[in-house]
């Protein structure tokens, strides 16, 4: 089973962090191992570095995005996709912080999710510290580069 932690970071920080995601994850693993004390400290950081999440437009994205799809349900404020071939299914709940997404099987049930969110934030950063995956659901800088190129 893979469990991400989402995270909508600050424009600057993604733009300053494109390509160093390792030191990223090394913030959110360290909450997780870390002693209480500097358990606090790094939640504090994230905070600092993370935008609250716009979760009325959150859910009405997703369900917009996904009601005709089948194998999509909404209960509880729980979003579940489910695929029967290839097996694939995943949870997304909406905190106020960070989005949890739950998946097993293949990857195509969370992948749905992460389409749908990208489309919303280019700043969306994934992690999933116990299967040590992370990385930005769309790659910021890449579209940056681009508009300043002549092609000439």
């Amino acid at each position: 089973m893979r469990r991400y932690q989402v995270y909508l970071l600050q424009e600057k920080v993604a733009s300053h962090y494109f390509g160093q995601e390792p030191k990223l994850f090394q913030l959110f693993s360290d909450r997780e191992r870390g002693s209480l004390a500097d358990r606090i400290i790094i939640e504090k950081q994230i905070e600092y570095i993370s935008k609250p999440l716009p979760t009325l437009l959150l859910q009405q994205r997703i369900k917009q995005s996904l009601r005709e799809s089948r194998g999509y349900s909404e209960s509880e404020q729980i979003h579940r996709v489910q695929i029967k071939e290839p097996f694939s299914s995943a949870d997304l709940i909406i905190n106020q912080h960070y989005l949890t997404v739950t998946s097993q099987g293949a990857l195509d049930a969370e992948t749905i999710y992460f389409e749908v969110l990208r489309k919303i934030d280019p700043c969306f950063f994934a992690v999933d510290v116990e299967q040590k995956h992370f990385g930005w659901l769309n790659p910021i800088r890449q579209a940056k580069y681009l508009t300043g190129v002549s092609w000439n």
